[in-house]
């Protein structure tokens, strides 16, 4: 049996929840990065030069610490994108399990939902699969199928 691997093909399931993880994660980058800045540039003010004004100080930080300054800016990308991944693990599972208790709310047959392998949750797929079994919310074929099984 082969597997077949189904890739995504949004990038962001649920703006609402993983827009929020994605701006607090922003927040916390550009605190990480001021502070870094600021104890970069008080290091260098009170033992490496304490008799200089903080503006040269600072320009002195600037000049010394900009790779450092780049390459972590550079990495904001990457991390968002990691991130985007992550909460496609649980925000994609949680998007399919709405949308099938908005069919069963409306009255529409429930198709059982297959989560993708790296999903976090797979149990909540199974167990609302076997709730849709107990109750009358699947599918006609899936009943023929249950009922000759």
């Amino acid at each position: 049996m082969s597997l077949t691997i189904i890739k995504r093909t949004k990038s962001m399931v649920d703006p609402e929840v993983q827009g929020g993880i994605l701006r607090k994660i922003a927040i916390h980058w550009v605190l990480f990065f001021v502070c870094n800045a600021i104890a970069l540039m008080i290091w260098i003010r009170l033992f490496e030069q304490p008799d200089v004004a903080w503006g040269q100080t600072f320009a002195d930080t600037m000049r010394r610490f900009l790779p450092f300054f780049v390459i972590t800016a550079a990495l904001i990308p990457a991390f968002v994108l990691d991130t985007l991944k992550l909460t496609n693990r649980f925000a994609g599972p949680i998007m399919r399990l709405r949308g099938a208790l908005a069919d069963a709310k409306a009255g529409r047959e429930v198709k059982p939902l297959h989560f993708r392998g790296s999903d976090f949750w797979q149990s909540i797929a199974t167990d609302f699969n076997a709730l849709v079994d107990r109750s009358d919310l699947g599918t006609e074929v899936e009943k023929a199928d249950n009922e000759n099984a």
